[in-house]
């Protein structure tokens, strides 16, 4: 089952929260193969956001698709009652100006509603563009704090390390009287 990306960055969070501590300073070591896991988990959810924005791409085909349907529909329902109003009106002029009319108006409604599709669709695209933007700020700001501070931490240790072992050179070192 796959993970959010929230949980997951909780997860790598707990892990340092967790980490034991290097005694008399602020270090913390943590296990590395836990954290790669994380990277990889988070590595593995990624194409969900992005399959989300593909999701809207079709949506936004629907609509237009649904839009067409509708608008041929409008059209053929149109015709049919200028058909009608033809065939039983005695004044075949102003049936073909109300046909005409009226075909006119459904061509209208019909490019207002494919318009309107279209804009709908495009603002649904450039919201789930901006959705994933947002997103993977998120999760590069995140992952650079984390390893930041796993970085940081590691630099610390390394420093302590080569203290300690000045200070027991020092200790073994014999002395000069």
């Amino acid at each position: 089952m796959a993970m959010k990306i929230d949980d997951i960055l909780k997860q790598m969070d707990q892990l340092l929260d967790d980490a034991s501590s290097f005694p008399f300073t602020n270090k913390k070591q943590i296990d590395a193969e836990q954290m790669r896991e994380y990277i990889d988990t988070l590595r593995y959810n990624m194409p969900a956001e992005l399959q989300r924005a593909k999701d809207t791409e079709d949506n936004k085909k629907k609509i237009i698709a649904d839009a067409n349907k509708e608008a041929e529909d409008i059209i053929n329902n149109a015709k049919a009652k200028a058909k009608e109003i033809v065939a039983e009106s005695s004044l075949v002029k102003q049936a073909q100006a109300q046909a005409d009319e009226i075909m006119a108006t459904a061509n209208a409604e019909a490019e207002e509603t494919i318009k309107t599709a279209n804009i709908k669709a495009e603002q649904i695209v450039l919201d789930a563009i901006d959705k994933d933007t947002q997103i993977r700020k998120l999760l590069t700001d995140d992952m650079d704090r984390v390893l930041t501070n796993a970085e940081n931490i590691l630099t610390q240790n390394l420093e302590d390390v080569r203290k300690t072992k000045d200070a027991v050179l020092a200790v073994a070192a014999p002395k000069n009287n």
